[in-house]
Parts: C-alpha cells; sequence; structure tokens
C-alpha cells in the first residue's frame, strides 16, 4: 500500500519556467485532446462527457502498477513533461522512483466528476500526483471531508484511495497533468 494515509499533501512549487514549455506544447494543437480522448487505453463511466484525456503511459493491467506502455505520443512531449514530473516527486527521496501511469486531464467547464475511489489493485501502491495547469476558482477538489482549491504553481498527493470528486462551476476548463508515482526500490 502507499505510505500516504492522509487526504491531499502540498508537495511545494512548481517554477513558471517549468510549466510554460507545457502550456506552450497544448497550445500548439488544440484538437489533440479530442484525438487522444479517443484512443485512451481505458474509460471509466465517471469520467464520460466530463473529462478528456491524452494518456502518455499506462499500467498493462488494472491488476498491478509494476508493468506500463508508454503511449505513442510520449517520445514527442517527454521532454516538457519529464522536468515537471521530476520536480513534484523530489520529496519522497525515492533511489528507485518510477512512474507507472502519466496523462493530462482535463475537466470541462460546468462539469463534475462524481466521487469514486480509485479501486483497481494497480492503484493501491503508486502515489497520484496533480500538477495544476489551468484552473479557476470554481474548481472544487473533495477528499473525505474535505473541500480544496488546487493552484497552478504547486504539486500535490492526493489519496485516491480515499472518496474523492472534482466540480468545476468556472467558465473555463482545468487542466492537470496527474501521474503515479512509486519506488521500485
Amino acid at each position: 500500500m502507499c505510505d500516504f494515509d492522509g487526504e491531499l499533501r502540498d508537495l511545494g512549487p512548481m517554477p513558471q519556467d517549468l510549466l510554460a514549455p507545457l502550456d506552450a506544447r497544448l497550445a500548439e494543437d488544440p484538437g489533440l485532446w479530442l484525438r487522444a480522448d479517443m484512443s485512451k487505453p481505458n474509460r471509466f463511466g465517471v469520467f464520460q462527457g466530463t473529462t478528456l484525456h491524452i494518456v502518455f503511459q499506462y499500467p498493462l493491467t488494472r491488476e498491478s502498477h509494476e508493468q506500463s506502455r508508454y503511449a505513442d505520443l510520449w517520445p514527442g512531449w517527454e521532454g516538457v513533461l519529464r522536468p515537471v514530473i521530476q520536480r513534484a516527486v523530489e520529496p519522497y527521496e525515492y533511489p528507485g522512483g518510477r512512474t507507472t501511469r502519466i496523462m493530462l486531464a482535463r475537466l470541462l467547464a460546468g462539469k463534475a466528476i462524481g466521487a469514486h475511489v480509485d479501486g483497481s489493485p494497480s492503484a493501491e501502491v503508486p502515489h497520484k500526483i496533480h500538477v495544476p495547469l489551468t484552473t479557476n476558482h470554481g474548481v472544487r477538489f473533495t477528499i473525505g471531508d474535505g473541500e480544496h482549491h488546487l493552484e497552478r504553481g504547486r504539486a500535490y498527493e492526493v489519496n485516491n484511495r480515499r472518496r474523492h470528486a472534482v466540480v468545476n462551476r468556472g467558465a473555463e476548463d482545468r487542466v492537470h497533468l496527474i501521474f503515479d508515482y512509486y519506488d521500485a526500490g
């Protein structure tokens, strides 16, 4: 099991100079969201009609986090994603730190993701990290009894084994880099 038993942990600042290249890359091809979402490897009902995903890495099965596959898009995005990921995971100091899932998630304006728990065995061990790229004051993340606004310029660990939900009451889509990280050592 993941050793984080809290609900939400602020992992610290995410400098703008690391986020800006990712922002620019996303702006290059706005149609990528729909193309990538149609070809994503997993489809969960809780996301239907609310969220678009660009998936870069995913576990081979829902049964384990230990074997994963990079999507065809990864080589073209690694240069802008890897520095953000490396900065976000610095607090863990894992000698054998690895990702098993990497994606961009876009929660559409005026939509919500219903309360759920990430229940697959592949979600039991890794830390679930969120790095907000685009947000607004109408976005609220609920986990347990707490309601939070995840700010751009920070990285957060979310305990996805606790009941959580998100609502975007704003006029702008919310975009997060989300990835799973664990110590393979």
